[in-house]
Formats: structure tokens, sequence, C-alpha cells
């Protein structure tokens, strides 16, 4: 009480410096102790935007001074409720439903707040096997309803990466793999029901053709109106690496070259407004190796209806780069999260049982700006699997904050020789005092209505908890956490 009341007699200068210090979980015990306090902190706007939130929020992608503070403290009570039970082992599973989605269903990749992308093969009587493109609205839990249905031509375009547009409303999907025709197609779908009229063409926006790019593409990723591809091609029996540049709307391409760190065993890329980056696991020195180029003056000239040749061909040397060790990994998987303000972090399993987090300084502001900190501003977070058992993870999915993660894992216990897959989830807060949090999704004899060795894809909404997992047999489980 005594404490309370020198709070109150202080300015109110002084007692905003004081909150904003504080973190949600604090804020929301402050407002609690009294009348006054509750209705000082619940009518500043000022100290809920400039509080530090260290968990994901469901939220679209606006920037949070842009909701009232009364808004903006409900979804911290509701983030903070789903970061309490994903640290729970297993965490509480509210609610099971599935989605009746026909097919093999391939890919499939959740785009907050409540799309869901997927890729499916239909098998029909006669010709080839046909993919489908399908859009799900989401929104309300424990239902999926699909507002768009596409009809793909089978020419060998089996993968997908998707993002939702700048103007909110539609969704732009780009198309790749390997094929005859054309190498990348990319859909710019709006965010509405149409009854599944749509025409097979109706929503392209622009492709490339093979004969301008005889090249594989095994790597996509979309910034705005900008898809950045990573090919391969064979020379002298050597695989040459370059990026593929697209404008979507405009369609001019351009190849660069990208210098390669090898031998690796991954590369995954990811592009900013201003800048591309490339992280490569390297197996000789067992490190993972981000590079960032700044390509500013490169997408520019995408972007440009002038005819601006660019001069370079090549992405040249890189603007920063940041290296961390996996112990003498000799083998690895990894997954890069993907959003586009957040941190940039990947979640790396080495052969081995010393698993790791890796959080690199590098974000986009809410300009546009590639904002860049020192290598020993790099966060690493190692977390063990269990001892005498052979860990193989699959469809590891991290999300857009890198807070959270899941995966299937196959489990092989060399006492019993049985494998088990199991699937497993990660938290990763990001404030480093906290400890890994890693754990089983399910409890492990808990009864289920699919096989968890029938799944084909995983895709995460890390703000509200939900896992959906595409199976073998055509169906979608949502497992809401």
């Amino acid at each position: 009480m005594i404490m309370t009341s020198l709070l109150l007699s202080s300015p109110d200068d002084v007692l905003i410096a004081i909150l904003v210090k504080l973190d949600v979980k604090d804020l929301l015990s402050v407002l609690q102790t009294c009348r006054a306090l509750y209705v000082f902190c619940t009518s500043s706007d000022y100290i809920w935007h400039n509080i530090k939130i260290n968990f994901p929020l469901n939220l679209p992608s606006q920037v949070i001074t842009s909701i009232s503070a009364a808004e903006l403290r409900k979804r911290c009570v509701e983030g903070l409720r789903v970061d309490h039970n994903w640290c729970r082992n297993p965490p509480n599973l509210k609610s099971l439903s599935r989605i009746e989605h026909g097919g093999i269903t391939d890919q499939i990749q959740f785009l907050p707040p409540q799309w869901l992308v997927t890729m499916s093969r239909v098998s029909t009587s006669v010709g080839p096997t046909s993919s489908i493109l399908s859009i799900w609205d989401c929104k309300a839990s424990g239902e999926a309803k699909r507002i768009e249905r596409i009809l793909l031509e089978p020419r060998g375009l089996s993968k997908f990466s998707a993002t939702i547009s700048e103007d909110g409303a539609h969704v732009l999907v780009v198309i790749f793999g390997n094929a005859r025709a054309e190498i990348v197609r990319v859909y710019y779908i709006p965010l509405q029901y149409n009854d599944y009229r749509a025409e097979p063409d109706q929503y392209i926006l622009s492709r490339v053709i093979a004969d301008d790019v005889a090249d594989t593409v095994f790597e996509a990723d979309i910034c705005g109106e900008i898809v950045s591809c990573l090919v391969a091609r064979f020379e002298m029996g050597q695989p040459v690496y370059q990026v593929l540049f697209l404008n979507a709307r405009s369609g001019k391409h351009r190849k660069i070259d990208v210098h390669t760190l090898t031998p690796f065993t991954q590369l995954q890329i990811h592009l900013f407004p201003d800048s591309f980056l490339l992280l490569s696991g390297i197996q000789n020195i067992h490190n993972l190796v981000l590079q960032i180029y700044n390509v500013t003056s490169f997408l520019w000239t995408l972007k440009s209806s002038a005819n601006n040749p660019f001069a370079s061909t090549s992405l040249g040397t890189p603007c920063a780069e940041y290296t961390s060790s996996t112990l003498g990994a000799r083998h690895q998987e990894y997954k890069l999260s993907t959003g586009q303000r957040s941190t940039v972090a990947a979640l790396c399993f080495p052969t081995g049982t010393n698993n790791r987090l890796v959080r690199f300084p590098i974000h986009s502001d809410n300009n546009g700006v590639t904002r860049l900190g020192p290598q020993s501003r790099l966060q690493t977070y190692t977390f063990h699997g269990a001892e005498n058992i052979a860990m193989s993870p699959e469809f590891i999915v991290l999300g857009h904050c890198g807070q959270r993660g899941v995966w299937l894992e196959h489990e092989w216990d060399e006492q019993s020789d049985r494998t088990s897959f199991n699937p497993m989830k990660g938290v990763f807060s990001s404030d480093q005092s906290k400890a890994v949090n890693v754990g089983p999704l399910l409890p492990r004899h808990m009864a289920l209505p699919f096989r968890t060795n029938t799944c084909q894809s995983i895709a995460f909404d890390e703000a509200t908890g939900r896992v959906f997992l595409a199976l073998y047999t055509g169906e979608i489980h949502v497992l809401n956490f």
C-alpha cells in the first residue's frame, strides 16, 4: 500500500517512465493493484505502445502504434495465455478438428492472421496427375472455408512459397520446380470467396519460361512484389548457383551470380526490401553462415518502368556475414524463420544431440531498412535430444518471430529397434535469460484420429498456437492449443 501511494504521488512523466520499463506480465499486475493505477495504465496509449512485448501477438501486419491501448492489452492477455500453455510439456490441446481436403496434400503454408495455402495432387482416370492450389479461410477456430481452388497444369511445378500482398487483400503465390515449359509462375489471388469458378490462368500475374532460364529452382521467397529464387544449373558436371529476381507485377527478371560456400548441406534464402539473405550450412567446418547482400540498386531497376540495365552480373561481396558453430555436425537439418521485420533465426538439428536455435542480429525496420548488429549480439540457444536415441527431424516449421517452432521427429530406439513419429514443439524466448523449452507437442500415448507417420507437411500459426498437419490421406488436422 505504501509503495502504491509513492507511485501515485510521482509526476505523470516519472510514473510513465517507470511503467514502460516493465514487461507485459508485470504491467498487468500493476493495473490490478488499485483503481487509480488501473485507470492510469489503461488510458495511456503511450505506455502500451512503448512497453517491451517479448512474445508473438495475434495481430495483422500493421505496427503496434496504430492499435488502441485497450485492443493491445486484450491481445497481450491472449498472447500470455498462449505463451503459458506452450511452456507446458506437452501443452494443453483445447480442440482438434479436421479439414476434408482431398487428394494427396504435398505442402501447406500458414499466412497470418487466418489464411492457409495448400497444394495437393489428384489422380484422374485420363491424363497425368493434376495439382490443385487452394486457399482456406481459417479465422474461426475449428472451422476452415475454402475460398479458392485452382487447377494447375501438370508441368513439374511442384513447390510453392506464398505471402500476403501489401494491400492485405490478395495472396501472392510463386510456384516453382523443374519443368520443361516454364520454371516459375506467380499467382495474385483475391482473398474472397468466388464459388470455385476461377479459370486456371485467371490469376496468373507473371511467369518465367524455360527458354529464358533453363535451370532448376529449389528455393523461393517473396517480399512485396519481388520474387527471389535460388536456381542451379550444371557446368562440366558441377552445380553453379544463381539468384533469379522477378518483379511479379511487370514481369521483368534477371539472374545474378552468387558465390556459395562449399561443401554445404543446405541453402536457404530470404528477401528483405533492400537486402538478400543466404543461409548456408558448411559441412567441412561445421558452421552455419548467414550472408547479407545489399540489393537496393538492383531491385530498383526491376521496379522502375525505365529500361535501366544493371551493370553487375554478380551479387558481389556480402555487406555482412555471421557465423555460428554447429558443434561438429556432419549433417544438418535447419529451417529459417520468415518474418519480414522480426529477428532472423535458424533452427538447426545437427547429427547427434546438440540441437540449437541461432538468432542473428538482423531485422528490417518499419521503413524497410535492414538493420545489422555485430557478431557479438548473435544469440545461441542449445537444447539436447534424448540419449541413446537416434533422432531425425522432418517438416521443420519456425514461426515468423522465431520464438516457437514445431517439427516431426523420427526416433529410433536402439534397444527396442523401433521407430516412432512424434510431433515436437520448441519455445525460444527472445529473453536469453529464459531457458529453451523443448518437448512433445502431444502426449506420447494419446489416442489420435490419424497416424503421425502419414504426415506430409506441417503449417504453424505461431501467435495462436494452431498447428496444421497435412496427411497422405488428404486430410488436414488442425490442433488448437
